[in-house]
């Protein structure tokens, strides 16, 4: 699956993370908006064409069983942040749902927490979900074939930040230097993407040069502090941290060569060529002026197979109803507003549940 997610970006204000504007991301024309409604049939009756509304239910699904959790990740990053936000959309949209926010190491974990039942509910970006379902990388061997996509709800980036007194354009000019690159915390997506970054650009550990586990936030502070030669994430942009780093010295962000990004498509087909657009790390005192050619993943709400149809085709509704809403609160969410981003070009198969509502209101076929 080569090829571009288009989406706009614009910036975080959520929680430990900085607000800063931020202009849309550079993209390509965006899919059709599907048409929106009010309502939507239940599952299993006649869906309503594109351009009708449904009528409203007599009345409206109450959940009635124990709360709920959603696994986001570390609690610097973006994942966490739209967990929260996810949680309490389903909680004031969802009668009788309570659904709590939960930090983990990532969509890896996340997938395997909900493949196990320890949560219900959790964040999981493409590639790790791709890789679950089909036995890849950190899941050789352990093939995860239950879990289900609810909806895509933002796009993770591989946002590598150092100073710009390096000199350096891309993340191959780094060969050559001694220190350190953060590269996410250990079994984290950050940690895999910035991986086959590192692989495509050609950079090995040795020769003075190391790749070492940390949390976001360590990372873009030890760029700032001098001690790290580049911080990687991968989040929806502009990751905070790096806000934070860039606030308080001259930054830039690294990039990759068209050649480089085709390697890494060809590593996992769940990811994408992303441009981080111009002006999107403008803090303090850095800008950044120019786009920077990146590789990224739709980012989805999972949940198992067996959860309760109904809770999930109404977990799909609260999303698709209220995506204006997400995208106002936290600009990570931008590309909600064509709502045709939740349901198509998901990385694993969807949720029966879900693909019931999404068929009801035409957002597929």
């Amino acid at each position: 699956m080569k090829k571009v997610i288009s989406f706009a970006l614009a910036a975080v204000l959520c929680l430990a993370m900085c607000a800063c504007g931020s202009n849309p991301a550079t993209t390509t024309p965006a899919a059709t908006e599907a048409p929106k409604t009010t309502e939507a049939p239940a599952p299993g009756t006649t869906a309503a064409p594109a351009d009708t509304t449904a009528a409203p239910a007599d009345k409206p699904y109450t959940y009635t069983g124990d709360r709920l959790t959603i696994n986001g990740a570390d609690s610097t990053g973006t994942m966490y942040a739209a967990a929260v936000a996810i949680a309490t959309n389903f909680t004031n949209y969802v009668d009788g749902l309570n659904v709590d926010p939960s930090t983990s190491t990532g969509s890896n974990q996340n997938a395997l927490d909900v493949h196990d039942g320890e949560v219900e509910l959790g964040m999981c970006s493409g590639d790790a979900g791709y890789n679950a379902t089909h036995g890849l990388g950190k899941f050789d061997g352990n093939k995860i074939e239950d879990i289900r996509c609810i909806g895509c709800v933002y796009s993770s980036v591989v946002s590598l930040v150092a100073l710009k007194s390096s000199g350096w354009t891309y993340l191959h000019d780094v060969k050559g230097t001694k220190g350190v690159i953060g590269i996410g915390p250990a079994a984290s997506t950050t940690e895999v993407s910035t991986k086959v970054g590192l692989q495509v650009a050609g950079l090995e550990e040795g020769d003075g040069l190391s790749f070492k586990n940390m949390t976001l936030g360590e990372a873009a502070d030890g760029v700032a502090d001098g001690t790290v030669l580049a911080g990687s994430a991968f989040a929806g942009v502009p990751v905070g941290a790096q806000l934070n780093a860039a606030a308080t010295k001259e930054c830039v962000w690294l990039g990759f060569t068209d050649e480089e990004l085709n390697k890494a498509l060809e590593i996992n087909p769940a990811y994408a060529k992303i441009d981080i657009a111009p002006g999107t790390y403008t803090s303090g005192k850095s800008v950044q002026d120019e786009a920077v050619h990146t590789f990224g993943v739709k980012c989805m709400v999972i949940c198992r197979e067996d959860l309760d149809e109904e809770l999930v085709y109404n977990l799909a509704k609260a999303l698709w109803e209220h995506a204006d809403e997400l995208a106002e609160g936290n600009g990570f969410f931008a590309e909600m507003r064509d709502q045709s981003y939740i349901c198509t070009d998901t990385p694993i198969p969807l949720h029966p549940g879900a693909e019931a509502f999404y068929k009801s209101v035409g957002g597929i076929k």
